[in-house]
């Protein structure tokens, strides 16, 4: 699945992905994949999994896109 940041900050650690199918995305540091946080700037394209949290669903095993 692929979706565009909509915000993260790297101090707190979580942010927001927005996707067409799921509209916004929660993220968590925990759930970035690779190159430790990859500076996740405003309209990068990800890739990710959607997970099911007692909180809702959350994006996991993020990764920037390779198709930008």
């Amino acid at each position: 699945m692929e979706g565009r940041i909509k915000w993260y900050k790297e101090k707190k650690g979580y942010g927001f992905i927005t996707t067409e199918e799921y509209g916004d995305l929660f993220i968590h540091r925990s759930g970035i994949k690779e190159f430790g946080h990859f500076g996740l700037q405003k309209d990068d394209l990800v890739t990710f999994e959607v997970k099911e949290t007692s909180k809702g669903k959350q994006a996991v095993n993020l990764r920037p896109s390779k198709s930008e």
